[in-house]
């Protein structure tokens, strides 16, 4: 059904992406006796999943359904029926409100209109795939490597800046324990429009947030403010990404080719006794390369890497980092298999 949801939402479809909705109905309705068996649920008579099977025909006989669900025509209601009777003085309502609702469409019309005929017409141009926005300051300044260690788990950010360093600056000194940081705790990517979802362009957010204290915000609210033991803490935020892992043999046009999904975990900025650097550079732990979708579920899977039972890390400039990349356990037969999906 996941896949059906995400066909049913695209602005518009193809003759190949209906046939591979109308699959994956069929496949869900070819296991969810599954469901029946293991006395999960009794019965799937839910008129939702009837209205499923009216998607693919209504598509091709009436257009996409962009985005539709049926509190569209809920919240029409207000518009149509509540604004038009205060509209009026209340008395014979009804023929006040043909007219009124006439008057609205007709100025909702020359309002499309204007705005059409108004708009500044511009030659298409191209999103760069390394379009990205950042805060002009530092969230947390001239922290310490320890810290990084600790709230960040930025365990091997000394080697991993090392080996950078070596790429780019051939003369830098080499970092140690006692440099300080300035580091950001997300950053937004600025991806190219799919004409398939909407004309905009899209953006997708990058954390690297440590777990904060909560200042006893929850326990005032309890009237405990005096006991220090019931502090809690915001849980700490290390999104996963798609990340270019070799610039000079990536494509963008080439798919998931090139591509290599890595935990962010420190956005920082290049001290400035290494060198200047025109991009803020990022901390990450890599995942093994996706290589082959799973036969079930269809998704690709992927554990974390290592060498020598370390988490292998590397620090990249925020450029090489293409899109957010939502991983999911993949649940196995014992409690020791930790791949994701």
């Amino acid at each position: 059904l996941i896949d059906f949801i995400y066909y049913a939402q695209l602005q518009s479809h193809t003759a190949r992406m209906l046939d591979a909705m109308q699959a994956a109905l069929d496949t869900f309705h070819a296991h969810k006796q599954v469901f029946v068996d293991l006395k999960i649920r009794k019965h799937f008579n839910i008129p939702k999943f009837h209205l499923l099977q009216h998607y693919v025909d209504g598509i091709r006989r009436l257009g996409s359904a962009d985005g539709y669900n049926t509190e569209s025509p809920e919240r029409l209601h207000i518009d149509f029926a509540k604004k038009a009777y205060r509209a009026g003085n209340h008395r014979d309502y009804t023929e006040q409100m043909a007219p009124w609702l006439q008057r609205q469409e007709a100025i909702a019309l020359r309002s499309a209109y204007l705005q059409w005929f108004l708009v500044v017409r511009l030659p298409p141009t191209k999103l760069p795939t390394t379009a990205y926005k950042i805060a002009k300051f530092p969230a947390i300044e001239n922290v310490t490597v320890a810290y990084l260690q600790t709230a960040h788990g930025a365990q091997n950010i000394i080697p991993a800046l090392a080996n950078f360093l070596k790429l780019h600056f051939k003369s830098s000194p080499a970092p140690g324990i006692y440099d300080r940081f300035d580091i950001f705790t997300q950053i937004s990517l600025l991806l190219p429009r799919n004409r398939y979802l909407s004309d905009q362009p899209r953006a997708s957010r990058i954390r690297a947030i440590p777990s904060i204290p909560a200042k006893n915000r929850s326990a005032a609210k309890r009237g405990s403010t005096n006991d220090a033991t019931l502090t809690l803490r915001f849980p700490a935020v290390f999104d996963t990404a798609l990340v270019i892992e070799d610039p000079s043999h990536y494509v963008p046009s080439s798919g998931m080719t090139g591509l290599h999904p890595a935990q962010i975990r420190v956005i920082f900025k290049l001290p400035p006794q290494f060198g200047t650097y025109s991009h803020p550079l990022a901390y990450i732990e890599w995942f093994t390369p996706l290589n082959k979708p799973d036969p079930v579920s269809g998704m690709f899977t992927t554990h974390r890497s290592t060498r020598n039972h370390i988490r292998n890390s590397a620090v990249i400039s925020v450029e090489h980092i293409v899109r957010a990349c939502h991983l999911m356990a993949k649940c196995g037969n014992t409690i020791e298999e930790m791949d994701f999906i």
